[in-house]
C-alpha cells in the first residue's frame, strides 16, 4: 500500500510491530499444559493518541521536549491511560530535569476523527499534572493491514491479522502540541494449542 505522508507510514509499522509482538509473547506464555488441544480466539479495538513538542528559550540555553499520549488498553478491556513526560536540559549550565508519568482517566472518548481525554496524572517527581486535552483528526486518514501466522510443528500455531488507521491531529487544552497523531486499531486472532499425550 502507498502512504502519502512517511510519518504517518512509520507510525503505522511501528503500532503493528508492537501489538504483533505483544500479541506474540502472550501466546507463547500459554504453553501446551493440558492433555486437550485448546483453541483461543481474540478480538478487539483500541484507541490511541500521541504528540510531543519541542521548545526553545530566547536566549537559547534551554530546550524542553515534552510529550502526552493516552490509550484503551490493547487488550480492550475498557480501560484508558494518560501518559506524559517532560525533559529539559540547559545547555549553558549543562543542567537536565526530566519527569515523567501515567494515570487511568477520568474521561476518555473517541468520536470519529477526535479523542478527548482528561487525566490527573502522578509524576516521578512526586507531584501531579492535571491533563485535559483533546485531538482533533486532520487531513486524510491512512490505513494499513498485515497478519502473521506463528507455527511450532505438533504444539502451537496462531493467526494474527491487525487493522490500523492513522490520522494527524491538532491537540487542544492544557498542553499544546505539536507532531500528534489519533490511532484506531483493530485486531482478530486465532490460537491453537495442541496438546501432548
Amino acid at each position: 500500500m502507498y502512504f502519502r505522508n512517511p510519518r504517518l507510514r512509520t507510525r503505522i509499522a511501528a503500532l503493528v510491530a508492537g501489538l504483533l509482538t505483544a500479541l506474540g509473547s502472550a501466546f507463547v506464555v500459554a504453553s501446551p499444559a493440558s492433555a486437550a488441544t485448546t483453541v483461543s480466539r481474540e478480538n478487539y479495538k483500541s484507541v490511541s493518541t500521541g504528540g510531543f513538542t519541542n521548545t526553545t528559550s530566547s536566549d537559547g540555553c534551554r530546550s524542553t521536549s515534552t510529550a502526552a499520549s493516552a490509550g484503551t488498553s490493547s487488550q480492550g478491556d475498557g480501560g484508558s491511560t494518560m501518559y506524559y513526560s517532560s525533559s529539559t536540559y540547559d545547555r549553558c549550565t549543562a543542567q537536565s530535569y526530566s519527569v515523567h508519568g501515567s494515570g487511568p482517566t477520568q474521561v476518555f472518548t473517541f468520536n470519529h476523527t477526535s479523542v478527548h481525554a482528561i487525566a490527573t496524572v502522578p509524576l516521578s517527581d512526586g507531584t501531579r499534572i492535571y491533563l485535559d486535552l483533546t485531538w482533533h483528526g486532520t487531513g486524510t486518514a491512512e490505513r494499513d493491514a498485515t497478519a502473521t501466522r506463528d507455527v511450532q510443528p505438533g504444539q502451537f500455531v496462531a493467526h494474527t491479522a491487525a487493522h490500523v488507521t492513522l490520522q494527524d491531529a491538532v491537540v487542544t487544552g492544557t498542553l499544546s502540541l505539536d507532531d500528534a497523531y489519533i490511532a484506531a486499531t483493530k485486531v482478530s486472532s486465532l490460537a491453537v494449542t495442541i496438546g501432548k499425550p
